[in-house]
């Protein structure tokens, strides 16, 4: 055992090293979906982790959709509009702090467990929920199997629901408690989320973004339909967010492994 927790303390060290800062959302977007190729289709949390990490880009951004509303408001007022300005930034922070915590989990996570013969092995570093479902994504990547949607759909379902517990919903619920501003908070408390695979004129309109529960009913939809429109069309739609660059999308492997090992060079020259 100690030797595994020694090998997840380097795998975590790896993927913080790959997650770079809450601001590096492309990276770890590219990176998520190298995971999805590498489990053969079955992580789809990793997959859909992407594109929300692609449409938060866009939405929170102070240059993106909220910042724009707040920029229309506050046009007479240039003080206000700064300091406006200036919360919506620090939850836009936080979320991506969040995003980038997600990102480590997920990744070594995934690479532990890909290294075992037995996942039960990880139950103590992984946890009882997420050992079993990594284990079994694993043994279908393996044999060369997408395994069916009902059982990948389940497989998510334990993904997302640790994330959204442990890691996402703390953050949120920090940040919303940063807000002194109510036309702010009920913006940010109720986005209009669009993902890029989504069928025309399909959103989602959020209650309340800080409710835990409704995100992962959302995030269940969002499964049921990339399932629908089909994973190639998941991937392809990438494009529309205009984020990731066009050579991510003619080799994504490729893209992937070099990212990967840059990222990994520049960070063992930072350390020396």
């Amino acid at each position: 055992m100690t030797d595994l927790a020694a090998r997840y303390a380097v795998l975590r060290a790896e993927a913080t090293a790959l997650a770079g800062t809450p601001a590096d959302i492309r990276q770890r977007a590219a990176l998520l979906h190298r995971i999805y190729l590498d489990s053969g289709g079955n992580h789809a949390f990793a997959e859909i982790a992407a594109h929300g990490a692609l449409w938060a880009y866009g939405f929170f951004e102070t240059t993106g959709t909220l910042g724009r509303v707040i920029s229309y408001r506050y046009a007479l007022n240039g003080a206000e509009m700064v300091r406006r300005h200036a919360m919506l930034q620090g939850f836009a922070d936080g979320f991506k702090e969040a995003n980038r915590s997600v990102f480590v989990d997920t990744w070594s996570q995934f690479y532990l467990t890909a290294e075992l013969d037995d996942p039960s092995d990880a139950v103590p570093l992984v946890g009882a929920d997420l050992a079993p479902a990594l284990g079994t994504i694993h043994e279908a990547r393996r044999s060369g199997r997408l395994l069916d949607a009902d059982v990948r759909k389940e497989l998510f379902q334990r993904v997302l629901r640790r994330e959204q517990t442990v890691t996402v919903g703390p953050k949120v619920n920090e940040e919303f408690a940063k807000f002194d501003c109510p036309i702010l908070r009920a913006c940010v408390m109720k986005p209009p989320v669009r993902f890029a695979y989504f069928p025309k004129w399909t959103w989602f309109w959020f209650r309340n973004f800080q409710d835990t529960e409704e995100r992962v009913r959302r995030a269940h939809r969002c499964f049921d339909i990339a399932e629908a429109v089909g994973w190639n069309h998941v991937f392809d739609s990438m494009q529309s967010y205009r984020v990731l660059p066009p050579e991510f999308f003619v080799d994504p492997p490729g893209y992937a492994a070099g990212l990967r090992d840059r990222l990994l060079a520049a960070a063992k020259v930072a350390a020396a």
